[in-house]
């Protein structure tokens, strides 16, 4: 028997009315963009499974949308509303929405059930739900699991001895990194996976002490690499595989290596921007796979590893049968998700692990049946709730007897879907972080900040923080060149980075890296030099490009452009000549 029996009825009526070409799908136009789209048959069956009618915006726009919902990579100072202390935040000052500390807000310091709201089915449910989230706290960060000595960080979880790590989990004695999972002593990097005494690098696994490497897998020991697998001592080097000892992917003796690396020292910023530069005249004439997929089967996308049936998605890691996705770990039967672990048959929503069958949510934990609800851990059967741990059948935070509550779902959503409000995430209008400092706008292919402006999106004044207040004592121009020459005297003084025109200290756990590793000190702002980890990584958008491999004149959808001079191959091809 139909517990919501009502709104079965409408969405049924919904689907019956649905004009379908011959294959089973449908075009449509983007209500932002005015862009066409193609819904295909699978997508309106998994649609059916939910319950939930065709989204109204393209996969890009609906990526745009939740991503926006929050601000991940820019920290503040504020004023937490429950102690009065001062305290870092991912909101920005003057924001509206009331602030406790993670510790708290997660813990056991305050009642959810206190913020309870009685919503009415007539009025508009999103406005309904801002006055919610207005009246409700929210946590300074986004910190969940096992926190020790590591408090300016976000959206991470399990973190020992970190600072500014951002998206990552299982990280120990890290800074400045973006994606670090299982991750020790590194500094400077994006996306690495079970790496160790690192610097630098991007996109690498399984590394233990390289530096200035990206795309690599299985290394010790290596620096200035690009796309090199199960090597050790290498220095410059593009495409290898299986090596050790190659310098300029020239293979010498080992005595003949260490007679190369005796004359260079790492530690000089000078020397370092020298081979940065010999590694860029390699990667020129390296040979590029048509896009970063790995190890997938019938998979559309980039960055696809370990994955099956996946499309349309981006960033993708032992997933299954997932469409429209980024950043997934171990998802399955899911559509339309931003990161997200162990998580199976979810829709539109951003975050969390170990949940099932939620829809337009929002880092929720270990739950099942959920809509419209964010930071719930271990509930079941809620609707438009926050912050509850270990319940059930809630709406607006407010407790319902399981009857009661299939009642109140049934009229509630379908009014929604009378309205048209029912079906898709939270709208540009009440994201909880203005566009200019959030997630989407981090990346290239969303921070067209004038285009999300038109769509709805707010954008707002950020004010300075204390620090840029706070007057230089040294110019990043004037820091020592080598690593040898630095005093501890520099952790006192404050560094103007006089091309970005932003002031910032160095810390006594990232000085003592640099010691140890023989690395000059960086000039460059830190959250500059994450944000050109972000750029250098390129866009979070699937775009493809027709051209032919270079090999054997095949026909291939790459992600490199017809123009750019690369050297592109297709799948079988590169893995015949670089394997």
């Amino acid at each position: 028997m139909s517990k919501t029996p009502q709104f079965d009825k409408a969405i049924a009526e919904y689907f019956s009315k649905l004009e379908l070409d011959e294959k089973g799908g449908q075009w449509r136009t983007c209500r932002f963009s005015g862009e066409r789209f193609y819904v295909r048959p699978e997508d309106i069956e998994f649609y059916k499974k939910m319950q939930v009618p065709l989204p109204t915006i393209t996969p890009h726009e609906r990526i745009r949308r939740r991503i926006a919902q929050q601000n991940a990579y820019h920290l503040f100072h504020a004023t937490s509303t429950l102690t009065g202390k001062r305290i870092i935040s991912m909101f920005p000052p003057g924001s509206p929405y009331k602030i406790y500390e993670h510790e708290s807000f997660y813990g056991e310091q305050w009642d959810p059930f206190a913020f309870a709201f009685s919503c009415d089915p007539g009025k508009s449910f999103f406005e309904q739900y801002h006055q919610f989230q207005l009246n409700l706290p929210h946590p300074n960060l986004t910190i969940r699991g096992k926190i020790v000595n590591s408090d300016y960080n976000n959206s991470s979880r399990d973190l020992k001895n970190c600072y500014l790590i951002l998206d990552s989990v299982g990280v120990e004695d890290s800074a400045y990194g973006m994606g670090f999972f299982q991750t020790r002593e590194c500094m400077e990097g994006f996306t690495l996976f079970n790496c160790s005494q690192s610097y630098d690098c991007l996109e690498g696994t399984n590394l233990y002490r390289c530096r200035y490497a990206d795309f690599a897998v299985e290394c010790i020991d290596c620096a200035f690499l690009y796309d090199c697998r199960d090597c050790e001592s290498c220095f410059c080097s593009v495409n290898l595989r299986h090596k050790k000892y190659c310098f300029m992917n020239e293979q010498l003796s080992k005595e003949g290596y260490r007679d190369k690396m005796k004359s260079i020292n790492l530690g000089n910023r000078d020397e370092v921007a020298k081979w940065k530069g010999e590694l860029e005249k390699l990667k020129a004439k390296a040979i590029y796979k048509e896009n970063h997929n790995d190890r997938s089967i019938n998979s559309f996308g980039d960055f696809i590893k370990d994955c099956k049936n996946c499309y349309g998605c981006f960033y993708m890691i032992g997933c299954e049968n997932v469409a429209y996705s980024i950043g997934g770990l171990t998802v399955r039967d899911s559509m339309d998700l931003e990161g997200g672990m162990d998580t199976q048959f979810c829709y539109e929503s951003f975050g969390g692990n170990k949940n099932f069958s939620l829809k337009f949510c929002f880092w929720n934990q270990s739950s099942r049946e959920l809509e419209f609800c964010e930071n719930c851990t271990n509930c079941i059967n809620c609707f438009a709730c926050e912050g509850l741990k270990n319940k059930s059948f809630c709406i607006f935070n407010k407790q319902y007897t399981e009857q009661e509550y299939w009642v109140k779902i049934d009229e509630l959503k379908t009014a929604m879907l009378k309205r048209g409000e029912y079906g898709e995430f939270f709208p540009p209008e009440y994201t909880q972080a203005p566009y200019n400092i959030c997630m989407a706008n981090a990346f290239s292919g969303y921070d067209d900040i004038e285009t999300a402006k038109k769509y709805g999106y707010r954008v707002e004044d950020i004010p300075e923080s204390s620090q840029d207040t706070i007057s230089a004592s040294i110019n990043a121009e004037d820091l020592p060149t080598d690593i040898r020459d630095v005093k501890d005297s520099i952790l006192q003084e404050v560094v103007l980075d006089t091309v970005n025109n932003k002031k910032f200290r160095f810390t006594n756990q990232e000085l003592q890296f640099y010691r140890r590793f023989n690395i000059p000190l960086p000039q460059i702002h830190p959250s500059v030099r994450l944000e050109n980890y972000r750029r250098k990584f390129g866009p979070v958008i699937l775009k493809f490009f027709e051209r032919e491999c270079m090999k054997c004149g095949k026909q291939i959808q790459s992600v490199y452009p017809t123009d750019d001079p690369k050297i592109v191959y297709c799948e079988r091809c590169y893995q015949q000549e670089i394997a």
